[in-house]
């Protein structure tokens, strides 16, 4: 019986050892991360672009652009700028199906600034779907589809009729002004959120609206960030935050850097410094620092403690940045299944011997916030534009980036190839490897659809191709890629 048993432990053990020689046969944690192009989609063939401008050249594909595309029960919808200036929304329903394209004939841009993007966001509660647009600024425009639309889609013919007139104002009568950066975001008890800022780069406040179909509509929940304070010469500065985002237990996230207004200037993206962040627990009212000390509560009521945050707040930094050096503002920030937080900065590298505005010589940093609190840093062996970071189930992460030749993209945008770098969380993220680059040259920057990777696991990425020409119209894309191991 010995020796029979012998004799069948060594037949398996040759067999595991044959397929392992064969590459088939892997711990999870071993297995190389593979990223596969499921499919390949034009949104609109000739989508806008600019034949030069101050900040870039695409208007369809900003980090600070949240959300440009996202999911809901079985669609997917885009919002982008057409040829002409046109504003546009599509949808398609998932997987497969044909993007359907609505033109709103009644608004048109007619100049070369990106920063004025088109967002959307809905609301899960009354299926409604909510567009903000062409900010820079500006006046607030906003329009609002009929309830039910993302509830019931099929029983709704796709056409300008579904939504409401551009209007300046959330709450009826009360009209805002200055708006930049509309940032949409669902909430996990069913309602949508806006955060926006009101002034200018380095001279404004970032404000907290919420919409409940149950209590009226839009309210204003408070102020979230303050110009106020001082800090070396500059007497007023703004935050540049990165997407803000839920985690799987309802705390809400946010991490940001400070831009400076210093006295004599210089007025660049030098001025950018620190990387700081809070979190609440109650859906924005109530803010803790790192430590989880309160340290703003948005619309007051709570004795000794401010209504905002400001570069006075404690406890917000969490890495130290040096000022006047270097350092992009409003990149990617993704929340793992475990509820770590995940930042990836490109900035000017902390030891060179001089400060640079020149993005060429920047580099990008992975942070990561553990479950205890802790932050830890790394900087990846690639750098590009730009990217976004997403991490799945596994801990495995992955970042969408564009590489090109000329990364300062002001004035005119270069392009660059679309790219995917992977790495394992049993390494501490530190074996990065690039799992997919594209053959096309794409401009600004991609941006994924949160939805449908934090609910589908697959990786929808919204890029433009690059123009012929400068100016020339070129197509928008969405590809899904689906991400497994070999």
């Amino acid at each position: 019986m010995v020796r029979l048993w012998m004799a069948h432990t060594g037949i398996w053990m040759s067999l595991i050892c044959m397929l392992c020689a064969e590459g088939r046969l892997f711990s999870q944690d071993e297995r190389p991360l593979t990223t596969k192009l499921r499919s390949d989609f034009i949104v609109n063939d000739s989508a806008l672009n600019f034949p030069n401008g101050a900040f870039g050249t695409c208007i369809n594909g900003q980090t600070f652009q949240q959300e440009a595309v996202i999911s809901f029960n079985g669609y997917q919808y885009a919002g982008y700028f057409a040829d002409g200036g046109t504003l546009c929304v599509a949808r398609r329903q998932l997987p497969n199906g044909p993007w359907n394209t609505l033109r709103f004939g009644d608004y048109r841009i007619a100049h070369t600034d990106v920063h004025n993007v088109v967002v959307i966001g809905v609301c899960r509660s009354d299926g409604t779907l909510h567009l903000s647009f062409d900010h820079h600024g500006s006046p607030l425009h906003y329009r609002r589809s009929v309830p039910g639309i993302a509830l019931s889609p099929d029983a709704f013919a796709w056409g300008a009729e579904c939504f409401g007139k551009t209007v300046s104002a959330l709450e009826p009568g009360k009209p805002l002004h200055r708006v930049t950066y509309p940032q949409f975001l669902s909430t996990p008890r069913k309602t949508l959120q806006l955060l926006y800022r009101l002034g200018s780069s380095g001279n404004g406040d970032w404000h907290l609206a919420e919409y409940n179909p149950a209590e009226n509509g839009w309210e204003q929940v408070g102020m979230v960030f303050s110009r106020a304070g001082k800090y070396k010469t500059s007497d007023s500065r703004c935050a540049y935050p990165n997407p803000i985002r839920y985690g799987s237990d309802s705390r809400l996230h946010v991490t940001w850097c400070w831009r400076e207004r210093p006295q004599g200037g210089p007025y660049d993206l030098r001025t950018n410094h620190d990387l700081c962040y809070a979190y609440s627990d109650d859906f924005g009212r109530t803010w803790k620092n790192n430590a989880g000390e309160i340290i703003a509560v948005l619309g007051g009521g709570q004795e000794g403690v401010p209504e905002s945050i400001t570069i006075e707040t404690p406890g917000i930094v969490v890495q130290r940045t040096r000022y006047l050096w270097g350092q992009m503002n409003t990149t990617t920030q993704f929340v793992d299944s475990r509820g770590r937080v995940h930042v990836i900065n490109w900035q000017h590298q902390q030891d060179a011997g001089s400060a640079s505005k020149d993005m060429n010589t920047w580099r990008y940093y992975h942070y990561w916030r553990d479950v205890s609190g802790k932050w830890h840093d790394n900087r990846l062996p690639f750098y590009g534009r730009k990217p976004q970071i997403v991490l799945d189930g596994a801990g495995n992460a992955y970042v969408v980036y564009c590489k090109g030749e000329e990364l300062n993209y002001h004035g005119m945008d270069h392009g660059g190839q679309l790219r995917i770098a992977a790495s394992r969380e049993k390494t501490g993220w530190t074996d990065w490897k690039t799992v997919w680059a594209s053959k096309r040259t794409f401009v600004g920057e991609p941006l994924v659809d949160p939805m449908r990777w934090n609910n589908e696991g697959t990786l929808s990425v919204y890029v433009q191709e690059k123009p012929e020409a400068p100016g020339a119209p070129s197509a928008l894309y969405v590809l899904d890629f689906q991400m497994a191991m070999e």
